[in-house]
């Protein structure tokens, strides 16, 4: 209820006020008597006032009985973990503890680890065998592809050799590599590299086939004085010396070529040894084309001593009732 300050006209809203809060009178002029309203909101606000205290009292004693809860909770969890602890201590619970946690490790050993180390030793072995099957398999692959080039380059090595030789018997006149050419030809293990001698022989046989190295040469030795003996002045053993002798190969092959115009006794033999002994090559050419021209005999190729050695033994007395006696 709104009342007015007879004093100085203030409107003071709080009815629990008996005095002006502005000028500080009282609002009334009997402050011992109270209106039943003013009764009423006075003992309103002392109820409040006791259930607010009821209410903070209540909560208080909650608080308390719940901490003093927790305090005895915190305290039996003590003392039982205490008792816990004492009674783990004892020599019996340690000694019975330790069995049971053997008993449980063996049991688990037996029962989980074990096994899994058998499954995985297995495994192991079975993996280290086909490691191994593994490992042989690509060893005899390496081996077998090792083999194949290996064979294969020392195919291409002889190949080389082989146009060595050829070259050797051409530029060199050199027999043992026409011979070792021959070899080679006559070898059946490897085809591939008759066909290669095969070649190379062919080569060599057409090189001095169309060849003309001893074009120009003349035989001549220093007679008494200044005189020379020239070569149509020569008999049939003074061609033969040559042929067997000299030192100079393209001085033996003119003998041979000259001999092939000397159809008398003792020349088939003398040519023969030529053919078997000299180690060049174009001596042997010209010592057999020489033999043919005498004895009318005739090889199937340009080097064929052996043929020419055959063919003699059989007809050596036919063709020699032919010939001349050296003069």
């Amino acid at each position: 209820m709104t009342r007015i300050c007879p004093n100085c006209g203030y409107k003071v809203e709080n009815d629990l006020l008996l005095a002006c809060p502005e000028c500080s009178k009282l609002l009334g002029d009997d402050l011992g008597r109270l209106s039943r309203e003013e009764e009423h909101l006075i003992i309103k606000g002392l109820k409040r006032n006791i259930l607010r205290d009821m209410l903070f009292l209540a909560g208080a004693l909650a608080i308390i009985t719940i901490l003093s809860l927790w305090g005895i909770k915190e305290g039996l969890e003590r003392i039982t973990l205490k008792r816990i602890d004492e009674q783990f201590e004892q020599p019996g619970i340690q000694t019975l503890l330790e069995d049971v946690a053997r008993t449980k490790t063996k049991d688990l050993m037996q029962q989980q680890i074990d096994p899994e180390l058998k499954r995985l030793r297995k495994e192991l072995s079975e993996q280290v065998t086909q490691f191994e099957k593994f490992q042989a398999m690509m060893m005899e692959r390496l081996q077998g592809s090792y083999q194949v080039i290996s064979n294969e380059g020392l195919r291409v090595q002889k190949r080389g050799s082989i146009f060595e030789l050829g070259d050797a018997a051409i530029s060199h006149m050199s027999r043992s590599a026409y011979e070792e050419l021959l070899g080679i030809l006559n070898d059946p293990r490897d085809a591939s590299l008759q066909l290669a001698a095969k070649s190379e022989v062919t080569r060599v046989n057409h090189a001095f086939t169309n060849s003309a190295r001893i074009a120009g040469v003349t035989l001549s030795v220093q007679g008494t004085g200044d005189t020379n003996i020239e070569e149509s002045d020569f008999t049939t053993r003074d061609l033969i010396d040559f042929l067997i002798d000299d030192p100079d190969w393209r001085f033996r092959a003119r003998g041979a070529q000259l001999l092939a115009e000397k159809k008398e006794l003792g020349v088939p033999e003398a040519l023969l040894d030529a053919m078997k002994n000299d180690e060049n090559l174009e001596v042997f050419k010209h010592a057999v084309r020489a033999f043919e021209a005498v004895t009318g005999c005739r090889g199937p190729d340009i080097f064929e001593y052996e043929y020419c050695s055959e063919w003699w033994e059989t007809n050596s007395e036919t063709v020699n009732e032919k010939l001349e006696t050296p003069g």
